[in-house]
């Protein structure tokens, strides 16, 4: 049964000017894995870090309450597929079910879905 959906959408530009902006800006919105992650993309990582900003805003949307962003994190798989690890108060506040998200990006933006499912 699903509990909870929630999508979000960003301009790439509006994340690169962030990170432009404020230098602690993706030490915020990311956990240190998550860095390492989108950091790996040297071409340019700013997809990816906008990426995991829209999954972390959709499960937030899907749940209805705000989480702490550090507790809040999205790894690929070994087949490359988004996976959300909670951490902390935001576990707890999730309880039982599962979030499943969804990441994908064009040139000019970055758009993420989340689920909220439990079996029943």
């Amino acid at each position: 049964m699903i509990l909870g959906v929630g999508v979000d959408l960003v301009e790439l530009e509006r994340i690169a000017q962030a990170c432009a902006r404020h230098p602690r800006f993706v030490e915020r919105i990311l956990t240190p894995a998550e860095r390492d992650y989108c950091l790996a993309r040297r071409s340019n990582p700013t997809p990816h870090i906008a990426g995991r900003w829209c999954a972390k805003e959709a499960v937030m949307k899907a749940i209805g309450h705000p989480l702490r962003w550090q507790e809040v994190e999205i790894l690929p798989d070994a087949h490359g597929k988004p996976v959300v690890h909670l951490h902390g108060s935001s576990a707890h506040a999730v309880g039982t079910g599962e979030l499943i998200v969804s990441i994908t990006h064009t040139r000019t933006l970055a758009h993420a879905i989340a689920l909220w499912v439990v079996n029943r």
